[in-house]
């Protein structure tokens, strides 16, 4: 049991330390993950560790992917995502199904293997790893034109559910059972999945905007483990696809006022981290090295198939549709987004489904698909950014985080807040006519006991407080912004904003109510409830 603990322990720091240095030459670290769960398996300070449970395997990996997959909704900010979603969820399921169409006519003619199992390895392969993608654009910094960041979040949430229906329809069909059964099992799975996913996350919204201020915390954090894996479970006892409740029920409450919302963030990408290791490193564990090297062409044809064939398809069959940015641009996209297309997390676990289903193979699927994976994570990932570039493809004035729902202290921005006297050059402009230097902007004016929202044609006046945001090197960023939920023991509740008792230098920048924003005013009433964001307030 004590070595146990120490090499599990040793294993999880080795990966990560390992894993940052890897990612400095542009190399993700879920490639450590796989290659140290592979050398656990064949050495060790006490033997190799021997795991070839498969269905153990399944029920980690799988509830491992269900706090992935409802991270990638919780993470998802709606209003920047809501432009592309038409094209996000085709290439989610029309994109899926190209794609695992065209892999299976390349298994079948290529493999010489039945239609069946050519079908499997196609599904298994048909959907991208959208936590290696994540993590790239954030450990990297990366801001992308044209929506593309938010296309490939809105996809790589998505299109684990499609390509898990197509896995579990491809178990079915090697199992020997009839084509009703297939069908009825695709519909059941998608209504119960979207009635139990909406269904459970509007009812903890509801609790938890009447309970959550008052819970001790990281209470809240437990409460949302509980709710991803109920959402899940549910979902799937019922006969419906749990992976798209849980991911349904991430999105809701990733997008609703939650209070405490930045905490249970911060904790929940820890734990999201760790799934993608546990994933990786029992798929490298459960590799047997000596069939490895029977694979490496197999692998390295199918990996350069999808690379250049299947996924450009999928893609390009769905482009034409949408052409906001124009034809040559469009093209840019298309091909970056083909790129990105890294397959990961999500086909290792199905693999582990098929496998624990019990369905008789005359492929090594195990073997081809840690390759597949290997191979994708090693060049795609490795020369993501190198590809944004040479498609011009990365947006130098963008803010990478603004795709993301995930409120952590990451961006270089601050706050200060200057008053405009008679004799400042500001005074009596219009906002649009103030030279301003880059990525500075004001985000409220407060004039007497009013707080304005700035819009170009807003005259400055003298006395005018203005909040503004740029970039760290600002040199006034002792204050503070501090966001609250207040509840109806709070002393601001029911009372409005020219009646409250503040610190003379503190300001109220915002107040959302019932999901809406609202303008903070001196006859505005505090309501229970309300989230305020506060500026020099300590």
């Amino acid at each position: 049991m004590i070595p146990a603990l120490i090499l599990g322990s040793l294993v999880v720091v080795v990966c990560i330390a390992a894993g940052e240095m890897l990612q400095r030459f542009g190399v993700p670290a879920l490639v450590m993950f796989l290659v140290l769960g592979l050398l656990a398996g064949s050495v060790g300070p006490w033997g190799p560790i021997t795991f070839e449970d498969y269905h153990i395997a399944e029920m980690i990996c799988s509830i491992a992917l269900v706090f992935i997959i409802f991270y990638g909704g919780f993470g998802t900010n709606w209003k920047t995502a809501k432009p592309v979603v038409a094209e996000s969820v085709l290439f989610s399921t029309l994109g899926v199904l190209i794609t695992a169409g065209v892999v299976t006519l390349f298994a079948h003619f290529v493999f010489s293997l039945s239609w069946a199992e050519s079908f499997l390895i196609g599904s298994v392969v048909s959907c991208i790893d959208a936590a290696s993608i994540f993590s790239i654009l954030r450990n990297r910094k990366l801001s992308l034109k044209y929506n593309t960041a938010s296309v490939l979040e809105i996809e790589g949430g998505c299109n684990d559910l499609p390509a898990y229906m197509l896995t579990i329809v491809a178990i079915i069909i090697l199992q020997g059972e009839s084509a009703d059964l297939v069908a009825i099992n695709v519909v059941l799975q998608l209504v119960v999945g979207v009635f139990v996913g909406t269904i459970i996350a509007l009812v903890i919204v509801w609790v938890l905007g009447r309970i959550g201020s008052s819970l001790p915390e990281g209470m809240g954090l437990l409460v949302v483990l509980a709710v991803a894996v109920l959402s899940y479970a549910f979902s799937t006892y019922l006969g419906g696809n749990g992976y798209l409740s849980c991911y349904l029920c991430g999105i809701i409450l990733g997008n609703s006022a939650i209070p405490k919302k930045h905490n249970i963030v911060l904790l929940f990408d820890s734990i999201d981290w760790l799934a993608q290791i546990m994933i990786f490193f029992l798929m490298g564990l459960m590799a047997t090295p000596e069939r490895l090297p029977a694979m490496i062409l197999p692998a390295l044809g199918l990996t350069a198939f999808l690379l250049f064939i299947g996924r450009p398809a999928a893609v390009f069959a769905i482009f034409p549709w949408f052409k906001p940015e124009g034809i040559r641009n469009n093209w840019r996209k298309g091909l970056f987004i083909s790129w990105a297309g890294i397959r990961g997390a999500a086909s290792i676990v199905f693999v582990f489904m098929a496998l624990a289903a019990g369905v008789v193979l005359q492929f090594d699927l195990f073997s081809l698909i840690f390759m597949v994976a290997l191979y994708s994570i090693l060049l795609q990932g490795s020369l993501f950014v190198i590809a944004a570039k040479k498609l011009n493809m990365i947006d130098s004035e963008g803010n990478y985080l603004m795709s993301f729902n995930d409120f952590r202290e990451q961006s270089p921005q601050s706050f200060f807040r200057i008053r405009v006297e008679e004799d400042d050059s500001w005074a009596h402009k219009a906002i649009r006519d103030i030279q301003m230097g880059p990525n500075l902007l004001i985000v409220m004016i407060r004039r007497g006991d009013e707080s304005l929202a700035p819009r170009g044609s807003t005259v400055i006046e003298p006395g005018d407080v203005l909040v503004l945001t740029g970039e760290s090197y600002c040199e006034d960023t002792s204050t503070e912004i501090t966001q609250i939920t207040v509840d109806a023991a709070n002393p601001w509740s029911n009372r409005q904003i020219k009646d409250l008792d503040m610190p003379e230098k503190a300001l109220i920048v915002s107040i959302v109510r019932n999901n809406q924003a609202i303008t903070p005013k001196g006859d505005i009433t505090i309501l229970p409830g309300d989230v305020l964001t506060l500026f020099g307030w300590h």
